[in-house]
């Protein structure tokens, strides 16, 4: 039992209260979201190392065993999601303080947004069913208060989009939870691996399974559950565009991943087909949809409709090596997105607007801008050495030592339509001549956030090699869910 789960959830939760403290002493509040912010990204990664050279690591709430007693796990998916999430966290925040104004943004957006940090990170430590229920809805209460947070006309629809989304899955998800405790009598995830494995072909178990397929589905903006994702990521202050497709959309995928590998381990050849269609109607009809748009923020939004399908496509294969590939391509597209994303957000600072038809000549305005939003684009179209050309390579190839070639046919196809959008979006808004020069240029606060994140594209690229080691264990582990259970029950 290892204390050090509990910080990545107690560091953001007190930071948040500390903040709503510190609201009128901008000084003081600067200070905290630093030393957090940095403590939360050090605690995670000192946290994967140590899951990756002792093994899963799991802690008792108030030294009540399990089944009875709240559980904090971490294991190799855990952690790797642990750090993602912290490093486009921390450079959102560093964007923050230049994209927001001073003190009535800042002082109700930074505690929000660690109230957002809590939930993620609690979603991917809890060893609990219900528990995972409760960190979405602090997810989706901090991130719909983060989206209304200007009271612009737009970002009310869209909050209300969420809302109705929220509203909808977390019907759906406590039914799901409702039919397995009626089933099983618990909660415990490592608990109902072991009781629902002499059952696991029961109607009601596969029911339960489909309704969890619905909700994380719902969550991660799987087709044709997406209605939600292109207007709350348009809409919502560009840190939290880049949270959400960076790492909160990936969610969805992550409790996909650990229902299947845990609980619902031999119905995976039962869903294998249907998780593998929905994914290749992701990836096509996202790109489809990105390849229509004239807003850069909407397009991104399509996009990551699309690179969702690509990684359920990887799940799908329910193969060490389709895993291992969806977890490198969680880790890239994070990065990558986030990047993005936070670069169209310096097309809003200076124009007021992300429409690519009214930018243009950015490689002459500001060339570090044109690099960084090129470096982007040629990692999400899969231009090597960038990380991009990995993440796909590792699905593609999956696929097709799995023998499925349809998948990997309609990857391939899809990939030629990423590449036209996103080059013709650069060529729009960096090479194309504009007629007005614009009153602000990228300043050095915005810019930076979003350099960091292009040159990890490119070093994720170069040090491919043992990430993709990282994941690979990482899927080995899921796939022997013997492990967890141990850690979490103390004997099998």
């Amino acid at each position: 039992m290892t204390h050090l789960l509990m910080f990545p959830i107690l560091i953001p939760l007190g930071t948040a209260i500390l903040l709503l403290l510190l609201r009128f002493i901008p000084m003081a509040r600067r200070v905290v979201i630093a030393l957090s912010g940095v403590s939360i990204l050090m605690v995670n990664i000192f946290l994967l190392l140590s899951i990756h050279k002792e093994g899963i690591q799991s802690y008792q709430l108030g030294a009540w065993p399990a089944p009875f007693g709240i559980i904090l796990v971490g294991d190799l998916l855990s952690g790797i999601m642990l750090v993602l999430g912290s490093i486009i966290a921390v450079c959102a925040l560093f964007y923050s303080v230049g994209y927001l104004k001073e003190d009535t943004e800042q002082a109700i957006f930074h505690p929000l947004f660690f109230f957002l940090w809590t939930g993620t990170n609690g979603t991917f430590l809890t060893g609990d069913i219900f528990n995972l229920f409760v960190m979405f809805e602090i997810i989706l209460m901090s991130i719909y208060s983060l989206l209304t947070l200007l009271g612009d006309k737009k970002q009310i629809e869209a909050g209300l989009k969420l809302m109705s989304m929220g509203l909808l899955s977390s019907a759906m998800f406590l039914a799901a939870v409702g039919g397995i405790y009626a089933f099983t009598g618990t909660l415990n995830m490592a608990d109902l691996a072991l009781k629902i494995k002499p059952h696991a072909h029961h109607p009601l178990i596969s029911a339960v399974a489909m309704m969890f397929i619905g909700v994380f589905g719902l969550k991660a903006a799987m087709m044709p559950l997406h209605f939600w994702l292109p207007d709350v990521h348009s809409s919502a202050p560009t840190p939290i565009s880049a949270m959400l497709s960076g790492i909160l959309i990936k969610v969805g995928i992550y409790a996909i991943i650990r229902v299947f590998c845990l609980i619902f381990v031999d119905l995976q050849g039962t869903f294998q087909t249907f998780i593998l269609t929905l994914a290749c109607i992701t990836m096509f009809m996202g790109a489809m949809g990105a390849v229509a748009q004239t807003d850069l923020k909407r397009l991104l939004a399509y996009s990551s409709i699309s690179q969702i399908g690509y990684i359920l496509m990887g799940v799908g294969f329910f193969s060490v090596a389709g895993i291992g590939a969806a977890l490198f391509y969680t880790i890239s597209h994070g990065i990558i997105k986030a990047s993005l994303f936070l670069a169209a957000g310096i097309l809003k600072k200076m124009k007021g607007t992300t429409e690519m038809s009214v930018h243009g000549n950015m490689i002459n305005i500001s060339p570090s801008f044109t690099l960084f939003f090129l470096i982007g684009v040629a990692a999400l179209g899969g231009i090597p050495p960038s990380s991009g050309f990995f993440m796909k390579f590792q699905v593609i190839k999956a696929g097709l030592d799995g023998a499925f070639y349809v998948p990997v046919a309609v990857a391939l196809v899809v990939s030629l339509f990423t590449l036209f959008y996103l080059v013709q979006s650069w060529q729009k808004i960096c090479l194309l001549p504009q007629t007005d020069v614009p009153k602000t240029r990228p300043s050095f606060k915005l810019l930076l956030p979003v350099g960091v994140l292009a040159v990890l594209c490119l070093v994720l690229g170069f040090a491919a090699d043992p990430i993709i080691r990282l994941t690979t264990a990482a899927s080995q582990q899921l796939f022997s869910p013997e492990l967890y259970i141990q850690a979490v029950m103390g004997s099998m």
